[in-house]
């Protein structure tokens, strides 16, 4: 799909702000070309390639799009490059017209997704882990989105809980010795011991221990949100990109990045 087919697709788009346009491409070049982070010039391709005209400012318009707390937008890991966050996902997906579900075009997803997460799962270090990446990714396979969802979540707080016996165990029985409410009555040994604490909480702790990052926070507090959303009965449809952002997400920024 092209640039254009894609703003075409969308209904009244061409009466959207430059900013909504941006947001747009950025889902485009993510979903249809591959491209996680992008620069001022793979923008610029899109708006020319849809015959809408190049806003004059749109470095400005970039930067700002990536600044605050709910931007829609992310400053990537190379300068001068952005990529789409859990926010501008939503907003774009909200927009985007729902496509019939047919056989044919699930059976298409899955041969493109598919081998693109089993590279994923490569980057992953610790075997018992790796096999259970894979078996999220199988829920996926026969349209379990919801599971894949849960046991790829299950997979990072259990990284994330032998990080920290491993290596930062001092500094999170620490940060939890000073909260003020329940929780500091807790003492961690063992892994069981994490079952005492909600895991909002737990990532909130991680963080006041600066073992993780606060741009990690936010990503997994995103990422529990969609959790908590599939993991109980609901009417709201997980589209399969955010699947995929999710899996993508976690693996990269978690477990690939807390080595064990």
């Amino acid at each position: 799909m092209t640039a254009h087919e894609f703003i075409k697709s969308i209904p009244n788009s061409y009466e959207f702000s430059r900013k909504s346009l941006i947001i747009l491409f950025s889902y485009y070049l993510r979903k249809y070309k591959g491209i996680i982070e992008f620069s001022n010039k793979d923008i610029k391709a899109c708006f020319r390639d849809s015959l809408i005209r190049i806003p004059s400012n749109l470095s400005n318009l970039l930067k700002e799009l990536s600044s605050g707390k709910n931007s829609p937008l992310l400053k990537g890991t190379v300068k001068n490059t952005y990529s789409l966050s859990i926010i501008g996902l939503n907003e774009v997906e909200n927009i985007l017209p729902s496509e019939k579900r047919t056989l044919k075009n699930y059976n298409e997803f899955i041969s493109t997704a598919l081998p693109y997460l089993k590279r994923i799962i490569l980057k992953v270090n610790d075997h018992n882990k790796k096999i259970f990446l894979a078996e999220a990714i199988s829920c996926l396979g026969v349209g379990a989105k919801r599971a894949t969802i849960i046991l790829t979540w299950l997979t990072t707080i259990e990284h994330l809980y032998d990080y920290i016996l491993k290596y930062k165990l001092k500094e999170f029985n620490l940060a939890l010795s000073r909260r003020s409410d329940k929780y500091n009555k807790i003492e961690i040994f063992t892994k069981d011991d994490f079952s005492d604490i909600k895991e909002s909480v737990f990532i909130e702790i991680s963080r006041s221990a600066k073992i993780i990052s606060n741009d990690v926070r936010k990503i997994l507090i995103e990422k529990l949100d969609i959790r908590n959303t599939a993991a109980h009965p609901s009417t709201v449809n997980i589209h399969d990109f955010k699947v995929i952002n999710f899996i993508e997400d976690l693996v990269d920024n978690v477990i690939v990045k807390y080595k064990l």
